[in-house]
């Protein structure tokens, strides 16, 4: 989350329960920060993508990251909440939610991905796997370095760049 505030692209994923945040200056878990909301059920039934949820959401301080929205979300079927955050905390809750959503997208693509460069597992568990990677990371270092001779820009530089780039087209 750091690094992406400090690039100047919001982050949104899963937080862990457990993390401890700061609240109108005290240090809570994430989980005891929502806690009251989920008991009292007094939380509206929304509907994001067809589907129901209920939400609760808080704009807190993240040490080394600093203002986050986190939105505890309780689907329907489920007993226990998820806890989503947003480097942009301005942004709505329903939105934070609904670009989480598209993670499944994100998922099979990296299988396929995987699948065309013949990496099979986790990394550094198997052999096939890493030699997958490894490809991989070679034909990246070789754009990079071809775009980074080609424009004048050092490596880091072109890194950054394209990172930018790639990020906006994807939320545009």
């Amino acid at each position: 989350m750091k690094e992406s505030k400090e690039l100047g692209m919001e982050y949104i994923g899963k937080l862990r329960k457990n993390l401890i945040v700061e609240y109108f200056g005290k240090k809570v878990k994430v989980e005891g920060l929502f806690k009251r909301d989920f008991e009292k059920e007094k939380l509206k039934l929304r509907t994001i993508n067809g589907i129901k949820f209920r939400l609760s959401e808080k704009v807190v301080n993240i040490p080394d990251v600093g203002r986050v929205k986190i939105v505890a979300v309780l689907m329907e079927n489920q007993k226990k909440p998820k806890y989503l955050v947003s480097t942009n905390h301005k942004k709505k809750a329903e939105n934070i939610i609904s670009e989480y959503m598209k993670r499944p997208k994100i998922e099979e693509k990296h299988r396929r991905d995987k699948s065309i460069l013949d990496v099979e597992g986790n990394y550094l568990t198997s052999e096939k796997s890493n030699i997958g990677f490894v490809r991989f990371i070679a034909m990246v270092s070789n754009c990079i370095g071809y775009l980074s001779h080609k424009y004048g820009l050092s490596f880091y530089e072109v890194i950054k760049e394209c990172s930018k780039e790639l990020i906006k087209k994807g939320f545009s």
